[in-house]
């Protein structure tokens, strides 16, 4: 018997390329190749019993024709979106495809509709929403309706029926290691291998799901109810030993968002990644400061020796003030502490900021952000290694239902009250109604001036920062 299709789309995550072709180091963005890996969680549940196919708009040509065409017969369309231009995207394909297949089961899934599955449900081209982890109630959302039966019952979904909005009880939390291993041959990997500083052929990888941290500012900890799961080291190692074989991967770009949580774990992985010897390097893996600041040396040791050449990390400010106001649980000091480790262990620094939080004093933040983002740039500036660091500047963007959407509101941001919305919000340049113009402007002329983004050497640098710790005194 013929299977039935299940379509998965990951629409495009920007409405134009934002990243600044850079010199030296990466994009100011992280780059949009990427493997569709919460689809591919998906696919792996129900490959068997259906013929699934995956669409990546962002290596995908005519991707919005294609899924009209396969839409014929098909069982469902499933749509991954975060909260950004994704979502318009998304809504441009399935209103297409609705249009002809008015009868198609359409479901949502990812960072945004499980934040506001009711909101999601309001538009007219959406049917099922599934929330948070989303493979085991996918499969079972999917065999419902290949029988044709009612979805009552299901947990971790919210569904339309007979002109209601039905939202099933929550789902509990399932560990990685109860699923398959991420299917690559479900995609052409070809297409997303992609260059990386010192690779030439990366990809992505996630070893863990979830975070225990409970920022303000994030969905994350909506998304996934503050639970962490990793697969053991052994499963870890092996999965990167057979895929760099498979596709001859010279690096992983890690998408954990917290690789660090569990320090035995990275030591084991670290320690049988030593011992195999197996010449691959793990890039942009994520920590936490706070943590990462207090990691002994024996562990910081390992890292370099296990090919873990750069740390992505969330410095986020370089104002106290604005990192209690996240809930960050960190401190200003442990932004030096961790650059400190990276530059003994010859461990390359990939950091993060953002500025216009709610409620704090917007000339301290940007201030004390570009001082701190200056030491950063002059302590590898000084070694003649700027190739070595990487700097992302962004705006603090509110999203659905975190702590800081809600003292956005009260500080004038309109309330977005439809999905359509949050797909014209700018998830990079977000202009906050507190944040005034001059402080928005000066912080795009700096973040366009970092070495990373400019090439400008480090004595040009040290030039064009002091003009811009002058003009922003007079702001």
């Amino acid at each position: 018997m013929e299977k039935k299709r299940i379509i998965l789309f990951n629409p495009m995550p920007v409405k134009h390329p934002v990243a600044i072709l850079n010199k030296m180091t990466t994009s100011l963005q992280v780059p949009l190749v990427n493997v569709p890996l919460s689809l591919l969680a998906l696919g792996r549940m129900v490959r068997d019993e259906f013929d699934v196919k995956i669409i990546n708009a962002v290596v995908d040509n005519d991707y919005k024709k294609n899924i009209i065409d396969m839409s014929k017969n098909a069982l469902c369309l499933a749509v991954s979106s975060m909260t950004c231009h994704q979502i318009t995207d998304g809504i441009d394909v399935c209103k297409a495809v609705k249009e002809l297949y008015p009868q198609l089961p359409v479901i949502w899934g990812g960072y945004h509709p499980s934040t506001e599955p009711m909101q999601t449900l309001k538009n007219p081209y959406i049917d099922i929403v599934i929330r948070g982890q989303g493979e085991v109630p996918f499969k079972e959302v999917v065999n419902k309706l290949k029988k044709n039966e009612s979805l009552e019952g299901i947990p971790g979904i919210s569904y339309k029926e007979g002109g209601k909005i039905i939202e099933n009880k929550d789902r509990e939390f399932k560990t990685l290691d109860s699923f398959p291993p991420i299917p690559y041959d479900m995609i052409d990997v070809e297409r997303h291998v992609k260059g990386y500083k010192f690779a030439k052929r990366c990809i992505d990888y996630y070893s863990s799901f979830g975070c225990a941290a409970g920022c303000d500012f994030c969905s994350e900890p909506l998304f996934c109810g503050r639970h962490w799961s990793g697969l053991p080291a052994e499963t870890v190692v092996s999965e990167l030993e057979y895929i760099a074989k498979t596709y001859s991967i010279d690096t992983f770009m890690i998408r954990d968002s917290d690789f660090f949580i569990n320090v035995n774990r990275v030591k084991k992985i670290c320690s049988l990644l030593i011992e195999k010897n197996l010449g691959f390097r793990l890039t942009s893996v994520n920590g936490r400061m706070e943590l990462l600041s207090r990691m002994d040396e024996e562990v910081w040791g390992l890292l370099r020796k296990a090919g873990i050449c750069e740390i992505f990390i969330g410095f986020e400010s370089g104002l106290q003030e604005a990192l209690d106001a996240m809930n960050k649980g960190a401190r200003t000091s442990q932004i030096k502490a961790c650059i400190d480790k990276c530059i003994k262990h010859d461990i390359d620094i990939r950091g993060s900021f953002m500025v216009g939080i709610p409620g704090v004093n917007a000339k301290e933040e940007v201030r004390k952000t570009f001082e701190e983002i200056h030491h950063i740039i002059s302590s590898y500036g000084k070694m003649g290694k700027l190739d070595h660091m990487d700097i992302l500047l962004s705006f603090f963007t509110p999203y659905p239902h975190t702590k800081l959407y809600e003292a956005s509101v009260k500080n004038g941001l309109k309330p977005l009250n439809t999905l359509e919305e949050w797909g014209d919000f700018d998830q990079f340049d977000f202009k906050a109604p507190w944040f005034s113009k001059e402080y928005f402007d000066i912080t795009r002329e700096f973040r366009a001036g970092m070495p990373m983004n400019s090439g400008c050497d480090f004595r040009e640098w040290c030039g064009f920062y002091e003009g811009i710790v002058k003009r922003l005194k007079s702001i």
